[in-house]
């Protein structure tokens, strides 16, 4: 290939390149670490080091190897070299994910031999499928996390035995791995982790395959470094050596997949790893503007495991970071309507970041009801296929006549009702035309007192069938004792009952007030919308921490940034939810709101401690302040950090709402330990205590202990009483 002078070179890049760009595109041999901010122009040296590398210090093209996390990426990287290089030379490198690097390995280890790789959605459903058999729940959020525990496991040298899966106990995580493994060798199948395994495998018992691409690749680049997991970091460094012409680019800041197995670790070690490694850093962000990037520095600089660094902004100025205080998660999904509305903008502009998928329900629905165009990348999760909301769904559809919906909820709560009389019910059901509890009631094998449960459950689904949703909802959940059983379940099988809690109250709360027929059908008729393309100029974008990772918007709204979700509360690393919130706060290239509801879930929420961490103690003494309905003294400043949103008009309802208690009643209510009460489900209860601040009051009925929702007792007389 004709090489050309340096200085031939340097003039046909562009001006704009910093010194810090221009030191890492001319390191041509050794090791090199390249340590990039957000809006830094990382993919910028990487292109134009192919180019040096193969225009001026002659390295063969075909001798180049780049390495980046997604086909797309990957894609992009090669068209964007063909621009910088030439088409020859992005042709004759290799670009790809470390995925497709194993792939090739082994087929050319193996010729004729292709893998058959399964994909993700054939992933799931194996899984699904296996979960099914053991007895575990199946819906998408549950299998998804067990997909990931796996592929974590299998990130590490742990085995099945040592591992500590979240999703499940160990022995139950132990027979669904062995099973996926069984299942796949039957198949003759692979998934994308053992690629990996199978790959490094062969460069461990094969020297001279090994010694054959250290050959070939004498010039690696690897991209997102900070991603990089155990398997694929001793993957990189077999093949770098001897040479040791590797050069990584990543941004401790940015490691966000700890659930996978990626730690920011190999890149902090790094320069311990090859002495003398040349370390550049490009700490200019070209993105966001200079409140947007001083708040993100004060963020990061809360975070111990970090090399450190502050990003300076090239943007001479910006608006600063502005502040909502919404009531709740429904209200929140209004303002940020109310926002779209008075803003010029497009749509298109517009990106509502959040960190968990339940987060978007509430968004998603009120963006519907208003008529807004959005889509959510990577479809919209649907709350209605999680097993706590499917049973509360099961109940509704009984009420309104389905009554073999009941057949998978019989026993939640326990009505005492065994498998061979449900068995016998069904049969006669099918023989004679009768509903499902009426022939449960005519097996003959059941007792008296087992009859009574099936006779209340009648009245009780005759009173739903009346109701309008979110009531429904709620008595499902307090009256008939579903709340009860998720408590029981929790206890007894593991798992976070707040969690699950929390969902069907999302759910209670965000579900329209309209007649269970209607809203069954609203139910049925839920699609991921999200998963539907939009035109770029006509939808709001909708997108997770984890999924917003490379993408930039010129407006952001973070929502959620409460202590319970940012940080998450089932997270085990703080610093890496503060690197998601760092994240989602860097997307924005001209403006940057963050959202912290004073409740999500029915309960109350305090604002994230990041919000402090990154816009001052200020900032959270505001949202507090908004809270108890008041505004502090802002402190003078000629240019402040963060300016509070101004408080919409009050919305007015368009359906009668049940009056909620307020923090004042709370903490002056009527209730108190020794006091004698009438439920109607339970009966009479003698309350044990009273806790105002989680909302929770204890209840002993004739020896059952029960923790009830203190803003549901104050707010339905009707229903719970003191005597």
């Amino acid at each position: 290939m004709l090489m050309i002078e340096p200085s031939t070179f340097w003039a046909g890049v562009p001006a704009t390149l910093t010194d810090e760009q221009r030191k890492a595109i001319a390191h041509v041999d050794g090791p090199l670490l390249v340590v990039a901010g957000p809006g830094s122009g990382k993919t910028t040296v990487i292109t134009y080091r192919a180019a040096y590398l193969t225009q001026v210090a002659g390295v063969d093209p075909a001798a180049l190897l780049v390495v980046t996390f997604t086909k797309a990426a990957a894609d992009s990287m090669k068209a964007r070299t063909a621009r910088v290089a030439g088409a020859a030379v992005a042709a004759r490198a290799t670009f790809g994910t470390f995925h497709a690097l194993a792939y090739r390995m082994l087929t050319q280890a193996n010729p004729g031999r292709r893998p058959q790789i399964i994909d993700e959605d054939q992933q799931l459903g194996l899984v699904r499928q296996l979960m099914r058999h053991i007895g575990l729940n199946t819906d998408d959020d549950t299998v998804l996390e067990a997909v990931a525990e796996i592929s974590r496991m299998r990130a590490t040298t742990q085995k099945p035995a040592e591992f500590k899966p979240h999703s499940m106990n160990k022995a139950e995580f132990k027979r669904l791995f062995e099973g996926y493994q069984e299942a796949k060798a039957r198949q003759g199948a692979m998934d994308f982790d053992d690629l990996l395994h199978e790959a490094l495998s062969l460069l461990k018992t094969q020297p001279n395959l090994l010694t054959a691409y250290r050959r070939r690749y004498t010039h690696m680049m690897i991209d997102e470094f900070q991603d990089t997991n155990p398997v694929q970091w001793e993957l990189v460094q077999l093949l770098a050596a001897p040479l040791h012409n590797l050069c990584v680019v990543g941004d401790d800041d940015q490691s966000i997949y700890g659930w996978r197995g990626a730690s920011p670790a190999f890149l902090l070690g790094f320069p311990m790893q090859y002495p003398g490694a040349k370390r550049v850093t490009l700490d200019l962000n070209h993105r966001c503007p200079p409140p947007v990037v001083d708040a993100a520095n004060r963020l990061a600089a809360c975070n111990r495991n970090r090399f450190g660094k502050v990003i300076r902004p090239t943007k001479p100025k910006g608006i600063p970071v502005q502040l909502l205080a919404p009531e709740d998660s429904l209200r929140e999904a209004e303002e940020i309507v109310q926002l779209l509305r008075r803003s010029q903008a497009p749509l298109s502009d517009w990106a509502v970041i959040y960190r968990t998928n339940q987060q978007a329900h509430a968004i998603a629905q009120v963006l519907a009801r208003e008529e807004t165009p959005y889509r959510a990348l990577g479809g919209l999760p649907n709350l209605y296929r999680r097993w706590p909301v499917q049973d509360v769904l099961s109940y509704l559809r009984a009420a309104t006549g389905n009554i073999d919906a009941l057949e998978g909820v019989m026993n939640r709560p326990n009505r005492y009702i065994s498998r061979q009389v449900m068995q016998e019910a069904k049969r006669q059901s099918a023989a004679t035309g009768t509903d499902l509890l009426t022939a449960i009631g005519q097996t003959g094998l059941l007792r008296s007192w087992q009859l009574r449960p099936i006779e209340e459950l009648m009245d009780h689904l005759r009173r739903v069938a009346v109701m309008t949703a979110p009531e429904a909802i709620s008595y499902v959940r307090r009256f008939i004792g579903y709340d009860e059983y998720i408590q029981e379940y929790s206890a007894r099988e593991g798992g976070s009952a707040d969690e699950m809690l929390g969902l069907l109250s999302e759910v209670e709360r965000t579900s329209p007030k309209v007649d269970l027929d209607l809203f069954l059908a609203q139910v049925d008729s839920f699609s991921s919308r999200g998963a539907k393309a939009a035109p770029d100029d006509a939808a709001v974008t909708l997108v997770t921490c984890h999924k917003a990772k490379g993408l930039e918007f010129p407006r952001v709204i973070v929502v959620g940034a409460t202590d319970k979700l940012m940080p998450h509360r089932g997270a085990d690393d703080v610093e890496e939810e503060r690197r998601l919130m760092y994240v989602a706060m860097t997307r924005a290239v001209e403006r940057l709101w963050i959202s912290s509801p004073g409740a999500y879930e029915g309960r109350e929420a305090k604002p994230s401690p990041f919000i402090a961490e990154a816009l001052g103690p200020e900032a959270e003494a505001w949202l507090l302040a908004q809270r108890q309905g008041g505004e502090p003294a802002r402190p003078a400043a000629p240019e402040p950090a963060v300016r509070p949103v101004p408080k919409p008009a009050p919305r007015k309802p368009k359906a009668r709402k049940a009056r909620q208690p307020d923090s004042a009643e709370l903490d002056a209510t009527p209730l108190e330990p020794g006091m004698t009460i009438y439920h109607e489900r339970h009966g009479q209860g003698t309350v044990e205590s009273v806790d105002p601040i989680l909302r929770r009051v204890i209840i002993d009925f004739s020896g059952k202990r029960m923790s009830l929702d203190l803003t549901w007792c104050l707010a339905t007389p009707q229903f719970f009483r003191v005597l």
